[in-house]
């Protein structure tokens, strides 16, 4: 694996990953690098992520104060952040962020950087985005293995999937990861709200509480510290993974999520995650189907788990 800071016409015959060079950690650098991710990846170059909350450390005053009161306090943290007191809420937002990019890297120019080294109001919150990114690895590597199909890209602007809606055209911050989420970082010091445009020609889910939206409409989304807003396309299918620390232990499908309105259909990739055995038939690739007509649920293809259906399929509003 190739992981490269810089790119040219031409490098994605090389399936490299690609990061946005060693930025600075400031809100500024968050904002502006989410449509840089989106125009990066819309060129047909699929794996592109960022240091999660900058690398750099930019110079602060001693006499430095956040725009707004910090939604983490970063009084148990000064030995990483010293008087960048907002720095916590930006690791956090920047982290939650990062766990829908096709990889999830934090690095940077710090003493410290793991989850327990921006306090002890952060870290929960930032455990929370780690299990979630580890669950959501049955759907993250099946995108992979349909970037390796297609070159379809993880991340993509609204303009990808909605060509029929003038009003994503030109949206900067809001985004698909695969054909399911629709993800809205927070980049915002202090926000705890967030307008969301939905897309016309389906309705969403809120992914935290369920809630069915119309598209077409514009909507302020609760974002307190814990929560980016996340919204799931109406006639979706989403595999979970059990909980696991490692992506070198098994991991089973712990539930498979239907969120209906359309019918909806998800190939289930698996392979031993750590040869080219893929290449010569040695995977798993299991169709899943949700048919919007009759409510039923199929999947087709090699045995992705062992318990009943009926233990493992959820019908989001059931």
């Amino acid at each position: 694996m190739i992981l490269a800071r810089a790119a040219y016409l031409g490098a994605q015959r090389n399936g490299t990953v690609f990061w946005s060079s060693d930025i600075l950690s400031t809100w500024d650098m968050l904002k502006r690098s989410i449509p840089a991710g989106l125009n990066f990846t819309a060129t047909g170059m699929p794996y592109w992520d960022t240091d999660i909350a900058g690398f750099f450390s930019p110079q602060i005053p001693a006499n430095y104060k956040a725009a707004h009161t910090p939604l983490v306090d970063p009084s148990d943290a000064r030995d990483t952040v010293d008087n960048y007191e907002d720095y916590p809420e930006l690791f956090v937002r920047w982290f939650e962020w990062g766990a829908f990019q096709p990889v999830m890297r934090a690095h940077g120019e710090r003493k410290h950087n793991e989850v327990w080294a921006y306090g002890k109001q952060a870290e929960p919150i930032l455990e929370k985005y780690l299990r979630l990114r580890y669950q959501l690895l049955p759907y993250t590597y099946s995108l992979a293995y349909r970037s390796y199909q297609t070159g379809a890209p993880f991340t993509r602007a609204l303009f990808m999937d909605f060509p029929n809606d003038p009003n994503v055209a030109n949206i900067p911050d809001e985004y698909m990861f695969g054909p399911a989420l629709l993800v809205a970082p927070v980049s915002e010091q202090g926000a705890t709200h967030r307008s969301v445009y939905l897309p016309a020609g389906c309705d969403w889910y809120d992914y935290w509480t369920n809630e069915r939206l119309n598209g077409g409409q514009t909507i302020t989304a609760d974002a307190p510290i814990d929560t980016i807003p996340l919204f799931v396309r109406a006639g979706s299918v989403i595999p979970l993974g059990s909980a696991v620390l490692s992506a070198q232990q098994k991991q089973d499908i712990a539930s498979v999520r239907i969120y209906p309105g359309a019918d909806a259909t998800f190939t289930l990739f698996s392979d031993d995650g750590n040869t080219y055995a893929y290449e010569k038939g040695v995977r798993s690739i299991t169709t899943l189907h949700w048919d919007e007509a009759t409510h039923q649920f199929r999947h087709e293809g090699a045995a992705a788990w062992t318990a009943t259906d009926k233990s493992i399929v959820e019908i989001v509003g059931r």
